[in-house]
Formats: C-alpha cells, structure tokens, sequence
C-alpha cells in the first residue's frame, strides 16, 4: 500500500486564459456551473491555491481499494468545494485508472475537473 502526494497549483476563475483584463486578473469564457447550458465570461482577480492531489493506491493496478486521501479533500474544501463535490471530484480522479503512476496526468485532470466544474454555487 502506499499514497501518492502530487502538489497542482490551480487558478481560481483564470482555468482557460481568453486574454487577461490587466495585470494580475484572468477571464474564462465558457459553460459556468453543472447545467453547461449558458457561456459566460467571467473575469476576476487570480488566487493561486495549492492542492495536494494525494490518493491511498491499493497494491494492484486496479483501482479496487483506491481512494482520496483526507488532506486531498480537504485541500478541495479550502479551494471553495463543499465536502460532497469536493469528495466525489477527488475519488473521481483518485479511481481512474488510466492516471496510476502518472503524476502529471494527475495534475492535468484535477486542473481540467476543476474548468469543467468551478466551486461555488451551482
């Protein structure tokens, strides 16, 4: 058994760059929210916020007994997730199996999971 910890740096409202406003502010153009339906452009000051993508890998490379570890949640939680979403976006990247040993597909799906569905309300 053994945990794997990867350290993403997200961007909070600056997931895809569509040309900064100014210095320091990012803009996202696309589906805002769980419904996907209305594009909007939303611009807004850039956080940077560490997530420690750390995920329990049972010893097979099937996902069986994989699993998020707490502080990976809990990092979801501080970004701005509820523990619902947070959990289940975390146990959602943590289980595919396709990213077991690839800490930057990792990285790269937490980042794309986070554009397709920002915290906040939805």
């Amino acid at each position: 058994m053994k945990t794997i910890a990867i350290t993403a740096a997200a961007l909070l409202t600056g997931m895809a760059f569509a040309g900064a406003a100014q210095a320091g502010t990012s803009c996202y153009t696309g589906p805002v929210g769980r419904d996907h339906v209305n594009n909007k452009t939303v611009c807004g000051p850039t956080r940077k916020q560490q997530i420690h993508i750390d995920c329990f890998r049972g010893p097979w490379r099937e996902t069986i007994w994989d699993h998020p570890q707490g502080s990976f949640v809990d990092d979801l939680v501080a970004f701005g997730y509820d523990y619902g979403d947070a959990n289940g976006l975390a146990t959602q990247i943590c289980r595919n199996e396709s990213l077991v040993g690839n800490p930057e597909g990792l990285r790269k799906e937490l980042l794309k999971a986070i554009a397709n569905d920002p915290p906040g309300p939805n």
